[in-house]
């Protein structure tokens, strides 16, 4: 990968392995909330390591292009109408650390390429959470039990809420519960990668 700067050199852009165009929610350990869920590439050799390098060798724009890549990888058909595009949102903490929400950047590349608004503020993230990486399913599901709250009303809104991996769903999911709580008619996951499912 191309150091020098917050692009994707063309030869990391070749490895990845994209992901057939279909609802992928049946994958998911967790989805209440969730009407669909899509991402573009699985995660695999070239991928990990620029979602890597984007989250923690502080190089958010690479988020944008990834997102800009995802964008133009999947229609925005794919979910019927869509009001706008949310991003699953960082507690402060880790905020505070990283200086910044990759998740963001990448649902600002998307919204360029789609023309559909971003909305920045729309779910708080109420707690901090230990990382997922070593739970099981139901801990999980408890660990991100309301986690996450909205901070206007979507009432009949239709939201695509975008990460950068999808794996058992259980953040997403606790993002769209929420999100239905506050009214949202549909809530749909996208992601850049998941490991799911991989041939």
């Amino acid at each position: 990968m191309e150091n020098h700067d917050n692009s994707l050199c063309s030869v990391c852009r070749q490895k990845f392995i994209p992901i057939p165009k279909t609802d992928r929610i049946d994958n998911l350990l967790i989805s209440e909330g969730l009407d669909a869920a899509y991402s573009g590439w699985y995660y695999s050799d070239g991928i990990d390591d620029v979602i890597h390098s984007l989250k923690y060798n502080d190089r958010a724009k690479l988020g944008l292009e990834l997102g800009r890549h995802l964008g133009q990888y999947l229609s925005p058909d794919t979910f019927g109408t869509v009001d706008f595009l949310t991003a699953v949102p960082l507690h402060n903490v880790k905020f505070r650390d990283r200086g910044y929400n990759q998740a963001e950047w990448i649902s600002k590349g998307v919204a360029d390429i789609w023309q559909i608004p971003y909305k920045k503020q729309i779910l708080k993230r109420n707690r901090f959470t230990v990382s997922q990486t070593t739970l099981k399913k139901e801990e999980r599901k408890t660990n991100m039990a309301n986690a996450f709250k909205s901070k206007e009303s979507v009432k009949n809104k239709s939201i695509v809420i975008i990460d950068d991996v999808l794996t058992t769903g259980s953040t997403m999911s606790a993002c769209a519960v929420s999100l239905k709580q506050a009214g949202a008619a549909h809530v749909y996951a996208l992601s850049v990668s998941t490991p799911l499912d991989q041939e």
